[in-house]
């Protein structure tokens, strides 16, 4: 069966909203389902290409998605999905709080009110608002 894609199209779309590339995505699938594999093994049943297969454990390593064993022959095995969801779960109420406390922080200041009374200001890539440039008369 090696060439057929056994996951379903729309599974893609939940792993990408887990941060997985479609690569990334087929690796941990496979893995889920075959438990430990060596890396020419989890390109061939997984169809990520055999030069990819090392880039794509890499992400899925920094994700903590896999285990990999550098004893002799690099072997991966899965990390369980529960675990990955539930980290990025903590992630994004960091980041949540995060954002809600720069939000809170800026809403006294004069930038913010100008732009609540003229609704034109910019978010600089600084995190900084930027107010029009006022003109001279």
């Amino acid at each position: 069966m090696v060439g057929m894609s056994v996951l379903p199209e729309d599974i893609f779309t939940v792993f990408a909203r887990l941060g997985f590339s479609r690569y990334e995505a087929k690796a941990y699938a496979t893995l889920c389902a075959c438990g430990s594999l060596k890396m020419g093994e989890l390109a061939k049943y997984s169809t990520v290409p055999q030069s990819k297969i090392y880039l794509v454990v890499e992400g899925l390593e920094r994700k903590h998605a896999v285990v990999v064993s550098r004893i002799w022959k690099s072997t991966a095995e899965s990390a369980s999905f529960r675990q990955i969801v539930a980290s990025r779960i903590k992630q994004y109420l960091r980041d949540a709080e995060t954002v809600s406390d720069y939000v809170e922080s800026i809403r006294n200041t004069e930038a913010f009110k100008h732009m609540h009374h003229t609704r034109r200001i910019a978010l600089r890539s600084n995190g900084r608002f930027a107010l029009p440039a006022q003109s001279q008369h």
